[in-house]
């Protein structure tokens, strides 16, 4: 309140007021306030509503007590630990007898109510009976006794048992491992085993760990932030202990104390849940016999992920199948997102609306890099029918016929290197490529992986990797891989290049053909790569993107003019065939681009391209191959080293 009011009520900072209506009542102290109006009173409370009536009488006598009796309203059972807390609790606190207050203990709710002493009672009995106003003080050493104690869970209701995780969609490796580790253990009266779990944001951590609390109904003590677990003090109730945070600070000397204080507990089961194993400190991480990672779902988890939580936003099931085939790299957070999203998008069909949502929505822990699966077809590459099927080959067989490379007994490439001129469609038959095999793709430029700072470069390295596996299956593109792969000891190589490339090489040979990850990479400059980088087993097979030849360059023509009207078109098209030797895919673009400029240059209102405007174009768009390229390439192809 303020201190016009203060003093108008005579009230001096830090005195005890009981406060009151017909409804509501409790006792406070005074504090001044410049913010708060005359004749009001702001009170840190839900329970009084603002503008609201009230009276507020000075508490003149305020007893000071050494002892103190009190009921609880718990579903814990009264411990010494429990009696310790609720008096450091009320220590120094102003009371009043049959008034009750709630506090929190180990994630519970817990109501407290101070009782009187049965000879104070006696003493006011009398006729009217009434129950006593009176403030009371707690001492700094108040000894607290529980009088009482009554439990908050209703026996009167029916309770759903939970006698397993099946509730919980997807995450089929970590509930495997809590049901062998956690839940049989106990069930058989063994002594269950300590369990680290991380996932990405979204996976379902919680709700997994929500589950598993419901399933070991109170033998748990769910802590679910750092503050909660510093404020335990080591005192817990139950045989497992459930720590939810987001992250174990390094530098938080509390919370590391109180977590090396639980881990030290012989007889307890702690379950850490955090985001990334990386980030825990090894001393922690050592203490712990089992870790679980929570990936993003495979296409079965997702189904039962939809399975589960479909029918609260109306979804059909017959779609199911259908969606969880097109949401790679979803988490359990996302494809929740996503049909909460698609109640408001566009569309006819359920199915319809979820594809509009699906645009706009993309996966969790994989937005820092380029994820995609793009919408680029063969059609859209102008001829190179047998570089198609060569790399069809490479790439999607391995996916769609399996069972052809185990027959034989040989691996599928574990990475393949397109190397040609700049403008032959590399990164557009990559992109189609992912497409045509319904794989996610992540795109990255070499030089966007160096960092200033030491270790981010090798760390991005690690981190693609690890996004690919959790997304699979992935086409992994490096274009421009000659800024990561340059020789060692070259001039262009550097300290920084050298570790991202040995980084480069451990990721590769760790790839295993489980992992459906592809590593696709791109460069102009293939003489310039280290030859650790092209020996079998890494980028394992090296596949050419020569300058279109001459049926190339028709079909490239006739895919860009297609929308364009002009004169005599068959005849057009086959002087630009014969006059473009040397012509990459790209200047052919641009080649027909630059004719239609000049055509509306001419006349704004024209309706056809001229032959003429071909030849202007064709003056203007030249061949920028270089000769000493072509024959490096050939050099490359040849095995021999160039000395370009």
């Amino acid at each position: 309140m303020c201190q016009q009011t203060m003093e108008s009520l005579g009230l001096l900072a830090r005195q005890p007021v009981r406060i009151f209506n017909a409804d509501e009542f409790f006792v406070g102290i005074v504090w001044p306030c410049k913010e708060v109006a005359l004749l009001k009173i702001s009170v840190i409370s839900v329970r009084i509503p603002r503008e609201k009536v009230v009276t507020l009488k000075s508490c003149r006598k305020v007893e000071t007590v050494n002892r103190l009796g009190v009921t609880l309203q718990t579903s814990l059972t009264p411990t010494p630990a429990l009696t310790g807390f609720i008096g450091a609790y009320l220590n120094h606190s102003y009371l009043q007898f049959g008034l009750c207050v709630s506090l929190k203990y180990l994630g519970q709710q817990i109501k407290v109510t101070p009782e009187e002493p049965i000879d104070k009672k006696m003493e006011r009995m009398g006729i009217e009976n009434q129950q006593s106003d009176t403030v009371i003080s707690t001492s700094v050493n108040c000894k607290v006794q529980i009088l009482n104690s009554e439990s908050t869970s209703s026996t009167d209701q029916p309770k759903n048992v939970v006698i397993d995780l099946s509730n919980v969609g997807g995450s089929f490796v970590a509930k495997q491992v809590l049901e062998d580790y956690v839940i049989g253990p106990i069930r058989r009266k063994e002594l269950p085993c300590s369990v680290l779990i991380w996932g990405l944001p979204g996976s379902g951590k919680t709700l997994l760990l929500k589950e598993l609390e419901a399933v070991l109904s109170g033998l748990v003590t769910y802590i679910g932030s750092c503050d909660e677990l510093v404020e335990s003090n080591g005192l817990f109730n139950g045989s497992v202990v459930i720590v939810d945070v987001n992250e174990v600070e390094k530098d938080n000397s509390k919370v590391n104390r109180a977590l090396s204080v639980l881990l030290s507990e012989e007889k307890i089961c702690v379950i850490l849940s955090v985001r990334s194993s990386e980030n825990l400190d090894l001393g922690f991480r050592v203490r712990f016999p089992v870790e679980a990672e929570i990936t993003v779902p495979t296409q079965g988890e997702r189904l039962q992920i939809l399975s589960k939580i479909s029918p609260q936003f109306g979804f059909p099931s017959e779609n199911y199948l259908d969606v969880a085939r097109h949401t790679h790299g979803f988490t359990g957070g996302d494809l929740c997102s996503l049909l909460k999203a698609s109640m408001f998008a566009r569309g006819t069909t359920p199915l319809e609306k979820v594809n509009d949502a699906r645009k706009r929505i993309r996966p969790t822990g994989i937005r820092q890099f380029i994820l995609e699966v793009p919408n680029v077809s063969w059609n859209d590459i102008g001829g190179n029918e047998e570089l198609k099927l060569e790399i069809q080959q490479a790439v999607i067989w391995p996916q769609k016929h399996p069972e052809a490379f185990e027959r034989f007994g040989i691996d599928p490439p574990a990475g393949i290197l397109l190397y040609g001129p700049p403008g032959c469609s590399k990164t557009l038959i990559a992109r189609a490529l992912a497409n045509e095999a319904k794989m996610n793709f992540l795109a990255v430029k070499g030089p966007e992986l160096f960092s200033k700072w030491v270790g981010d470069s090798e760390k991005a390295i690690r981190d693609l990797f690890t996004r690919a596996r959790q997304v699979a299956p992935t086409i992994v593109f490096f274009d421009e891989i000659d800024a990561v792969g340059s020789s060692r000891g070259s001039e262009k190589s550097s300290g920084v290049s050298d570790r991202v490339l040995a980084q480069l090489l451990t990721e590769l040979d760790g790839l295993e053909k489980s992992s459906r990850v592809v590593l696709l990479a791109a460069t102009n400059r293939p003489d310039q790569l280290d030859s650790a980088l092209l020996r079998p087993g890494r980028l394992d097979r090296a596949i050419y993107v020569g300058l279109p030849c001459e049926e190339t360059r028709r079909a490239i023509l006739k895919m860009r003019t297609r929308k364009m009207a002009i004169d005599d078109v068959t005849a057009t098209i086959q002087k630009l065939v014969e006059k473009t030797s040397g012509y990459s895919g790209a200047e052919l673009v641009a080649v027909c681009r630059t004719a239609a400029m000049f055509a509306m240059r001419e006349n704004i209102e024209a309706n056809i391209v001229e032959w003429k405007h071909f030849e202007d174009a064709l003056i203007a768009v030249v061949s920028r191959t270089e000769a000493y390229l072509l024959e490096i390439y050939d050099d490359f192809k040849a095995g021999r080293t160039s000395n370009a």
